[in-house]
Protein backbone atom coordinates (compact mmCIF):
# COMPACT_ATOMS: atom_id res chain seq x y z
CA UNK A 1 0.00 0.00 0.00
CA UNK A 2 1.26 3.47 -0.81
CA UNK A 3 2.48 5.13 2.37
CA UNK A 4 2.09 8.86 2.94
CA UNK A 5 3.29 10.34 6.21
CA UNK A 6 1.01 13.40 6.22
CA UNK A 7 -2.35 11.99 5.16
CA UNK A 8 -3.89 12.27 8.61
CA UNK A 9 -3.60 16.04 8.43
CA UNK A 10 -5.66 16.59 5.31
CA UNK A 11 -8.96 17.03 7.12
CA UNK A 12 -7.41 19.50 9.56
CA UNK A 13 -5.59 21.73 7.11
CA UNK A 14 -7.84 22.14 4.09
CA UNK A 15 -9.69 25.40 3.97
CA UNK A 16 -13.25 24.15 4.38
CA UNK A 17 -15.32 20.96 4.85
CA UNK A 18 -15.72 18.91 1.68
CA UNK A 19 -18.65 16.67 2.48
CA UNK A 20 -21.95 16.91 0.68
CA UNK A 21 -25.46 16.00 1.81
CA UNK A 22 -24.41 12.82 3.63
CA UNK A 23 -22.29 14.49 6.31
CA UNK A 24 -22.97 11.75 8.84
CA UNK A 25 -22.14 8.98 6.38
CA UNK A 26 -19.18 10.55 4.57
CA UNK A 27 -17.19 11.98 7.46
CA UNK A 28 -14.10 9.81 8.14
CA UNK A 29 -14.38 10.73 11.81
CA UNK A 30 -17.55 8.60 11.83
CA UNK A 31 -15.92 5.52 10.31
CA UNK A 32 -17.19 2.23 11.73
CA UNK A 33 -14.90 1.02 14.49
CA UNK A 34 -13.02 -2.18 13.65
CA UNK A 35 -13.61 -1.92 9.88
CA UNK A 36 -10.56 -1.11 7.78
CA UNK A 37 -10.28 -0.17 4.11
CA UNK A 38 -6.90 -0.72 2.42
CA UNK A 39 -5.93 0.60 -1.01
CA UNK A 40 -3.15 -1.36 -2.73
CA UNK A 41 -1.69 0.01 -5.96
CA UNK A 42 -1.93 -2.19 -9.04
CA UNK A 43 1.42 -2.55 -10.89
CA UNK A 44 1.58 -0.09 -13.74
CA UNK A 45 2.04 -1.21 -17.33
CA UNK A 46 3.36 0.39 -20.51
CA UNK A 47 -0.24 0.69 -21.69
CA UNK A 48 -1.56 2.33 -18.52
CA UNK A 49 0.82 4.46 -16.45
CA UNK A 50 -1.96 5.94 -14.30
CA UNK A 51 -2.35 4.89 -10.66
CA UNK A 52 -5.12 2.38 -9.97
CA UNK A 53 -5.93 0.56 -6.76
CA UNK A 54 -7.59 -2.58 -5.48
CA UNK A 55 -9.76 -2.22 -2.40
CA UNK A 56 -9.66 -4.63 0.51
CA UNK A 57 -11.91 -4.48 3.57
CA UNK A 58 -11.43 -6.27 6.89
CA UNK A 59 -13.68 -6.47 9.92
CA UNK A 60 -16.98 -6.91 8.09
CA UNK A 61 -19.18 -9.77 6.85
CA UNK A 62 -18.89 -10.90 3.23
CA UNK A 63 -22.66 -10.59 2.95
CA UNK A 64 -22.43 -6.80 3.22
CA UNK A 65 -23.33 -4.87 0.06
CA UNK A 66 -21.51 -1.56 -0.48
CA UNK A 67 -21.75 1.63 -2.46
CA UNK A 68 -18.44 3.18 -3.50
CA UNK A 69 -17.65 6.89 -3.14
CA UNK A 70 -14.54 8.86 -4.10
CA UNK A 71 -13.32 12.35 -3.30
CA UNK A 72 -10.96 14.26 -5.56
CA UNK A 73 -8.75 17.00 -4.15
CA UNK A 74 -10.85 20.13 -3.76
CA UNK A 75 -14.13 18.36 -4.57
CA UNK A 76 -17.04 16.69 -2.79
CA UNK A 77 -17.47 12.97 -2.24
CA UNK A 78 -19.56 11.45 -5.02
CA UNK A 79 -20.82 7.93 -5.59
CA UNK A 80 -19.11 6.03 -8.42
CA UNK A 81 -20.29 2.44 -7.89
CA UNK A 82 -23.02 0.37 -6.25
CA UNK A 83 -23.87 -3.23 -5.43
CA UNK A 84 -20.32 -4.21 -4.47
CA UNK A 85 -19.36 -7.18 -2.30
CA UNK A 86 -16.24 -8.83 -0.86
CA UNK A 87 -14.55 -11.99 -2.08
CA UNK A 88 -13.08 -14.63 0.24
CA UNK A 89 -9.93 -12.52 0.69
CA UNK A 90 -11.82 -9.33 1.48
CA UNK A 91 -11.23 -7.65 -1.88
CA UNK A 92 -14.08 -5.58 -3.31
CA UNK A 93 -15.72 -7.25 -6.30
CA UNK A 94 -18.73 -6.62 -8.48
CA UNK A 95 -21.95 -8.41 -7.63
CA UNK A 96 -22.81 -8.56 -11.33
CA UNK A 97 -21.45 -12.01 -12.12
CA UNK A 98 -21.77 -13.98 -15.35
CA UNK A 99 -22.87 -17.61 -14.85
CA UNK A 100 -19.93 -19.91 -14.19
CA UNK A 101 -17.41 -17.07 -13.78
CA UNK A 102 -15.84 -15.58 -10.64
CA UNK A 103 -16.89 -12.05 -9.70
CA UNK A 104 -14.71 -9.44 -11.42
CA UNK A 105 -12.32 -7.58 -9.13
CA UNK A 106 -12.79 -3.83 -8.81
CA UNK A 107 -9.89 -1.48 -9.54
CA UNK A 108 -10.25 2.27 -9.37
CA UNK A 109 -8.08 5.37 -9.75
CA UNK A 110 -8.42 9.15 -9.94
CA UNK A 111 -6.99 9.68 -13.41
CA UNK A 112 -4.85 12.82 -13.90
CA UNK A 113 -4.18 14.28 -10.47
CA UNK A 114 -2.23 17.07 -8.73
CA UNK A 115 1.15 15.95 -7.44
CA UNK A 116 1.26 15.52 -3.66
CA UNK A 117 -2.53 15.68 -3.17
CA UNK A 118 -4.54 13.05 -1.31
CA UNK A 119 -7.33 11.08 -2.97
CA UNK A 120 -10.00 9.57 -0.69
CA UNK A 121 -12.27 6.54 -1.04
CA UNK A 122 -15.29 5.54 1.04
CA UNK A 123 -17.21 2.26 1.13
CA UNK A 124 -20.66 2.64 2.68
CA UNK A 125 -23.05 -0.26 3.18
CA UNK A 126 -26.42 0.15 1.48
CA UNK A 127 -28.11 0.42 4.87
CA UNK A 128 -25.48 3.05 5.86
CA UNK A 129 -24.62 1.10 8.97
CA UNK A 130 -21.00 0.44 7.96
CA UNK A 131 -18.60 3.13 6.77
CA UNK A 132 -14.95 2.59 5.84
CA UNK A 133 -12.52 5.19 4.54
CA UNK A 134 -9.08 5.15 2.96
CA UNK A 135 -6.76 7.67 1.32
CA UNK A 136 -3.63 7.61 -0.82
CA UNK A 137 -1.40 10.08 -2.63
CA UNK A 138 -1.37 8.88 -6.26
CA UNK A 139 1.52 11.15 -7.31
CA UNK A 140 3.71 11.63 -4.24
CA UNK A 141 6.26 14.42 -3.87
CA UNK A 142 9.01 12.35 -2.31
CA UNK A 143 12.78 12.07 -2.25
CA UNK A 144 15.18 9.55 -0.71
CA UNK A 145 18.82 9.35 0.24
CA UNK A 146 19.72 5.90 1.51
CA UNK A 147 17.09 5.05 4.12
CA UNK A 148 16.24 8.74 4.73
CA UNK A 149 12.96 9.86 3.17
CA UNK A 150 11.25 13.26 2.93
CA UNK A 151 7.75 13.80 1.57
CA UNK A 152 5.55 16.84 0.92
CA UNK A 153 1.75 16.70 0.91
CA UNK A 154 -0.28 19.42 -0.81
CA UNK A 155 -2.95 20.65 1.61
CA UNK A 156 -4.19 23.94 0.09
CA UNK A 157 -6.67 24.45 -2.72
CA UNK A 158 -4.54 27.44 -3.78
CA UNK A 159 -1.44 25.28 -4.03
CA UNK A 160 0.48 27.35 -1.48
CA UNK A 161 0.61 25.08 1.59
CA UNK A 162 2.34 21.74 2.10
CA UNK A 163 3.01 19.40 5.01
CA UNK A 164 6.60 18.15 5.19
CA UNK A 165 7.32 14.82 6.88
CA UNK A 166 10.28 12.48 6.91
CA UNK A 167 11.50 9.14 8.23
CA UNK A 168 14.56 6.93 8.38
CA UNK A 169 16.86 9.47 10.05
CA UNK A 170 19.13 8.55 12.98
CA UNK A 171 17.04 8.88 16.19
CA UNK A 172 17.99 11.92 18.25
CA UNK A 173 20.21 13.40 15.52
CA UNK A 174 20.15 17.09 14.67
CA UNK A 175 19.42 18.12 11.08
CA UNK A 176 19.40 21.40 9.20
CA UNK A 177 16.26 22.22 7.22
CA UNK A 178 16.31 24.70 4.34
CA UNK A 179 13.25 26.06 2.58
CA UNK A 180 14.17 28.02 -0.55
CA UNK A 181 11.72 29.98 -2.71
CA UNK A 182 11.42 33.40 -4.40
CA UNK A 183 15.03 34.15 -3.60
CA UNK A 184 14.51 33.50 0.11
CA UNK A 185 16.34 30.93 2.22
CA UNK A 186 14.73 29.95 5.52
CA UNK A 187 16.96 27.76 7.65
CA UNK A 188 16.32 26.03 10.97
CA UNK A 189 17.65 23.22 13.14
CA UNK A 190 15.48 20.29 14.24
CA UNK A 191 15.97 17.18 16.34
CA UNK A 192 14.88 13.82 14.93
CA UNK A 193 12.43 11.86 17.08
CA UNK A 194 13.24 8.56 18.80
CA UNK A 195 11.39 6.81 15.94
CA UNK A 196 13.66 8.42 13.34
CA UNK A 197 11.00 10.83 12.12
CA UNK A 198 11.41 14.44 11.10
CA UNK A 199 9.20 16.82 13.14
CA UNK A 200 6.14 17.66 11.07
CA UNK A 201 6.31 21.09 9.42
CA UNK A 202 3.73 23.18 7.58
CA UNK A 203 5.24 25.10 4.65
CA UNK A 204 3.37 28.20 3.46
CA UNK A 205 4.28 30.22 0.38
CA UNK A 206 3.32 33.83 -0.31
CA UNK A 207 3.03 35.23 -3.82
CA UNK A 208 6.25 37.09 -4.58
CA UNK A 209 7.12 37.71 -8.22
CA UNK A 210 6.45 35.07 -10.87
CA UNK A 211 8.77 32.27 -9.74
CA UNK A 212 6.70 29.39 -8.34
CA UNK A 213 9.41 26.80 -7.82
CA UNK A 214 10.81 25.91 -4.40
CA UNK A 215 13.26 23.54 -2.72
CA UNK A 216 12.95 21.78 0.62
CA UNK A 217 16.21 20.29 1.89
CA UNK A 218 17.09 18.28 5.01
CA UNK A 219 20.80 17.88 5.80
CA UNK A 220 22.20 15.57 8.46
CA UNK A 221 25.44 13.79 9.20
CA UNK A 222 24.44 10.59 7.41
CA UNK A 223 22.18 11.80 4.61
CA UNK A 224 20.97 14.84 2.69
CA UNK A 225 17.52 14.82 1.07
CA UNK A 226 16.22 17.57 -1.22
CA UNK A 227 12.89 18.05 -3.02
CA UNK A 228 12.34 20.53 -5.86
CA UNK A 229 8.64 21.24 -6.38
CA UNK A 230 6.10 23.64 -7.86
CA UNK A 231 3.66 25.69 -5.82
CA UNK A 232 0.73 27.95 -6.61
CA UNK A 233 -1.32 27.28 -9.75
CA UNK A 234 1.37 24.98 -11.14
CA UNK A 235 1.03 22.71 -8.10
CA UNK A 236 -2.63 22.13 -8.97
CA UNK A 237 -1.92 20.88 -12.51
CA UNK A 238 -3.38 17.43 -13.20
CA UNK A 239 -1.11 15.03 -15.05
Amino acid sequence: MLHAFGLALVGLLLASPVFAHDDEVLDPHNATEGVRLELSEVPRTAISAASTYRLRVTGVSRDTVFNLWTQDFGALFHMVGSGLRLDESGYVVSSRVKPGQPPPSITIGPGPYPQGAAWSVALVSVDRGIRAFGAVIPRPIISRSGICTVQLELVSYRGDRFVATGAGFPPGAEVTIESVYAGRIIEKRQTISSEGRLPLEIISHATIGTEHRATYRVRGQLCEVAIDYAWGARALARR
